[in-house]
């Protein structure tokens, strides 16, 4: 899951992937990375990252090791994935 420094990072990086959408872009995973890059969102490789703060319509997420933000939306689509 990719993690943002910042509530207002979190909630741009997600806008960024929706506006993507919109325009009629099939959002793979090389969108989804170059999306994260630009906005200096970090990849978080765990399976044990829950939300901790609700700040700004944004969620903070840890694992206990590691803390950054994201959109809900992109933390349900985290916890909904086929190998959970």
């Amino acid at each position: 899951m990719y993690l943002c420094r910042s509530p207002l990072i979190a909630g741009s990086f997600w806008g960024d992937i929706i506006s993507a959408q919109r325009l009629g872009i099939q959002v793979k995973k090389d969108i989804v990375e170059s999306l994260a890059d630009q906005n200096q969102c970090m990849f978080v490789a765990s399976e044990n990252l829950k939300p901790i703060d609700f700040v700004a319509g944004e969620l903070a997420i840890t694992d206990g090791s590691v803390k950054g933000w994201a959109d809900p939306h992109l933390y349900i689509l985290y916890i909904n994935r086929p190998n959970n």
